[in-house]
């Protein structure tokens, strides 16, 4: 190959790209021979001449950015695998070049070829049903199946893309957020790579909430010294226990909590940044042989524990049960010095790659065995098979795998047993239910009720480590809307909406032979115009749902004898429907919204109120309006981006719409009255509903009330906050169901 390529550059772009080189050559020389050296320069010469005349949004040299996608792949996903680094280096190749998978497969072998070709079709996103996102999610599991290292290379090359965000456009980093929060930072954590999922979190809590982010980025700088010095006054008693007591080599290590997960903690338990005592951990490594780590860890805990008080309510041994991603370890909080809390973990050096590289530590540590390849562990394969059955589904769509598989992935898990005594693994937060359908989806229809531990529960009982659990059944019952609300698993889901789906289809057959046998008497047949009235009169969003509420009797077919009445007394004047279109105030101004005929609703897990900003997304009931900071519509443009469109409002809106405030304070006798009057006697708003749960002396509660716009909000929020003992006033949002 020629040195053609250097023509394309400025001498200081060639310095760097071949700078950017030899520090990968350097990271891989631990696991490289000299033929594997040479390797990897024809790899790189390839991917060099392929892109030469290509550049980045920033405008540096587009060679530089698949360099840096194996560099992460090196060292900070830990994967020492020559194949894998090549096509780290090419994965750009087939999609943006002329290259053909003949010519990599002639250049660089199978191998390399197929693990490229993995990466370009899971890039090559075309669906003309299922969103570009979503597939793209089914192309990582799938090809994770098949080779894990393909998913790693995706994670690196997402990881790259997220540190160069900032030549992006606002609206197109909001979706690659959006999709990095729903997909990538899930898979990272369910493979063990804690690290980049936390370098994944603090980038998108630093391009949403700049300012929260370099607050809490500087609060940590300004308790850094202080911080040090504390920490070596704790861990010093402990190096000469261990050094006196154990005959092993060790090292004390500390680590500090990622911003993202400083501010998720602050939100959850609701404390200022002073509050959140576990900052930071120490971490004790050591250099133990596999026969005796486990009882070298247990050792050092008794030392940690003799020196300093412990919680033993927060003791996590993950020795005797280690995480599905192989993760083991002892955490035990203590006391130290000045009345601190301190996490503690112990692990040995084995536990601390497989805690530093997830699954993919077990690339170093087992060898290929009976010709399994040597990446595969048993824990992957295990969460592999529990959503095999779902992707090999296929009447499932593939945004409603996305949404089915999320809490699968995204979740802890839960250890419980079956009344033989067999060991059942399911999410953290999973239900009885969720048990009866891990065992067989018949039982899970027909479940009414189990015993945990001999005792009787309803099937929400949330399963706690270490239950075992019986499933009582009825041949007379069957799965409800109710159980969606509680499951936690995409089974369970699945299962429960396979069956309602199918019940679904045999009440709309009923509603339609009812339709023509009590309803076309009265002149309405379903071509007919006035049908459309009818379904707003009746707040039925369509005819399909209307035949369905029909076979399963909730339609009284009095308020439709009624309505026709109506109908013949306004004959010859506005429609009715036209009447409440032109109450509606719709949106307008946007490209792609603002025709009358458009319907639409605003949706109640947000509020959103003139002049809030917004974005809305398609049903195919019509647009439903949130906004633009709602989790709900981020979950959404993470989902399928094309459905989600945005919008603005007219001028001059007429009519109130509904907002919520959520409030927090000290439950003290006239809290309520002192509320009440802001709302209603000072800023004269119309109140429509108050939801107050009291607990102790704090009270938490829900207001919803009309107002005409987002400033009038804000000036009721302001009044509010002069309330004696209100330590909590914001704009309510409602938590992300799965």
């Amino acid at each position: 190959m020629s040195d053609a390529w250097a023509t394309h550059f400025t001498p200081a772009e060639q310095t760097e790209i071949i700078r950017s080189y030899r520090r990968l050559l350097c990271a891989c020389n631990q696991f490289l021979d000299k033929s594997g050296r040479a390797e990897l320069r024809k790899a790189f010469r390839f991917a060099l001449e392929q892109h030469s005349d290509m550049r980045r949004r920033s405008g540096e040299p587009y060679i530089l950015h698949p360099i840096a996608v194996a560099l992460i792949l090196v060292r900070e996903i830990g994967l020492k695998d020559l194949h894998a680094v090549m096509a780290a280096l090419l994965h750009d190749v087939l999609e943006d070049t002329d290259t053909e998978i003949d010519t990599l497969r002639k250049y660089f072998g199978d191998t390399v070829a197929r693990l490229v070709e993995g990466l370009t079709k899971i890039t090559r996103v075309q669906s003309s049903v299922d969103s570009a996102q979503a597939e793209t999610f089914r192309k990582i599991l799938l090809t994770m199946a098949d080779d894990i290292r393909v998913a790693l290379i995706k994670l690196a090359d997402r990881l790259h893309n997220l540190r160069t965000l900032s030549g992006i456009k606002p609206d197109k980093q909001a979706k690659i957020l959006a999709e990095t929060e729903y997909i990538y930072v899930p898979i990272a954590h369910r493979l063990g790579l804690y690290t980049l999922r936390s370098q994944m979190e603090d980038i998108i809590l630093k391009y949403r909430q700049p300012e929260v982010y370099a607050a809490l980025e500087q609060k940590l700088q300004e308790t850094a010294r202080e911080r040090e010095r504390y920490i070596q006054r704790f861990i010093e008693p402990i190096e000469r226990r261990i050094r006196e007591e154990i005959a092993v080599r060790f090292k004390i290590e500390s680590r500090v909590k990622a911003i993202s997960s400083i501010y998720q903690k602050m939100q959850r338990q609701n404390v200022q940044f002073a509050q959140v005592y576990d900052i930071f951990a120490v971490r004790i490594i050591l250099d133990s042989p596999p026969e005796t780590e486990k009882a070298d860890c247990w050792r050092v805990y008794s030392i940690v524990t003799s020196l300093y008080p412990p919680n033993l309510q927060r003791l996590r041994d993950w020795l005797s049960q280690p995480k599905s991603t192989g993760y083991e370890a002892l955490h035990i909080t203590v006391m130290g010095p000045e009345g601190k809390w301190v996490e503690v973990q112990i692990r040995s050096k084995r536990m601390h790659e497989t805690a530093e590289y997830g699954l993919v530590a077990h690339w170093r540590y087992k060898a290929a065995q009976n010709g399994r390849h040597p990446g595969y562990d048993e824990a992957l394969e295990r969460w592999l098979a529990r959503i095999r059955s779902l992707l090999e589904n296929p009447e499932i769509s593939t945004v409603e795998l996305l949404s089915e598989l999320h809490p699968d992935i995204a979740h802890e898990e839960v250890y419980v047993f079956t009344p033989k005594g067999d060991l059942k693994i399911l999410p953290a937060g999973a239900t009885a239910l969720d048990f009866a359908y891990e065992i067989h989806s018949d039982i899970g229809r027909r479940a009414i009720a189990a015993k945990v531990n001999g005792r009787p529960v309803l099937l929400n009982y949330v399963l706690q480590n270490a239950d075992q659990i019986e499933i009582l059944t009825s041949e007379r019952a069957e799965p409800t809307e109710e159980q969606l609300r509680f499951v936690k698993t995409g089974r369970a889901r699945l299962k429960i909406r396979e069956y309602l789906k199918q019940q679904r289809k045999q009440a709309i057959e009923r509603g339609k032979a009812i339709f023509d046998w009590r309803l076309r008497h009265l002149g309405i047949y379903p071509s007919d115009p006035v049908i459309r009235e009818l379904l707003w009169y009746l707040h039925i969003p369509n005819l399909e749902d209307f035949w369905y509420r029909l076979g399963t009797h909730q339609v009284d077919l009095a308020r439709v004898q009624e309505f026709m009445r109506l109908k013949r007394l306004s004959q010859g004047t506005t429609p009715i429907v036209d009447q409440l279109s032109q109450q509606l105030g719709l949106l307008s101004g946007a490209p792609e919204v603002g025709h009358e005929d458009e319907p639409h609703t605003y949706a109640s897990c947000c509020y959103p109120v003139p002049f809030d900003a917004i974005m809305g997304y398609v049903t195919a009931e019509g647009l439903i309006v949130h906004r633009t900071t709602c989790r709900e519509i981020q979950r959404l443009l993470s989902l399928d981006s094309q459905k989600v469109r945005p919008l603005r409002w007219t001028p001059t809106p007429t009519k109130p719409f509904l907002a919520a405030l959520l409030l927090e304070g000290e439950d003290r006798v006239g809290m309520l009255l002192d509320i009440v009057k802001v709302i209603s006697l000072r800023k004269r708003k119309n109140i429509r509903s108050i939801r107050i749960e009291g607990q102790a002396s704090y009270f938490q509660g829900i207001v919803e009330l009309y107002v005409y716009n987002e400033p009038e909000l804000r000036s009721l929020i302001h009044e509010l906050s002069q309330v004696r003992g209100l330590i909590r006033i914001e704009r309510y949002q409602a938590p992300l169901t799965p």
